[in-house]
């Protein structure tokens, strides 16, 4: 199930102005990450340009990238669909360094 949430972000040299948060990420961190920090990490992203980890036939493409927030290491892993008309996060989770 996805929370959609809109917002600005440029990345890839594309606007999106939704953000499709799916709620995996709570079978495992729902202690230590929620949509709102979620958010705050694709806020850095915003202005960069990232290659994707896979490319699937159907045209979805898979980012894994490594951000911080308040000196706290996160990976958050992306895609943007096909007709890129959404930004969607997969998962997000803390890592250690």
């Amino acid at each position: 199930m996805f929370r959609i949430y809109e917002s600005r972000v440029f990345v890839n040299d594309m606007w999106f102005t939704e953000i499709w948060i799916d709620s995996h990420y709570e079978l495992k961190h729902r202690e230590s990450i929620n949509d709102k920090l979620i958010l705050e990490l694709l806020s850095q992203l915003n202005f960069k340009t990232f290659v994707p980890q896979e490319i699937r036939q159907d045209g979805f493409q898979f980012f894994a990238t490594n951000v911080e927030c308040q000196a706290k290491p996160y990976r958050l892993i992306w895609i943007i669909p096909p007709d890129k008309n959404y930004l969607g996060v997969r998962n997000a989770h803390r890592r250690s360094i």
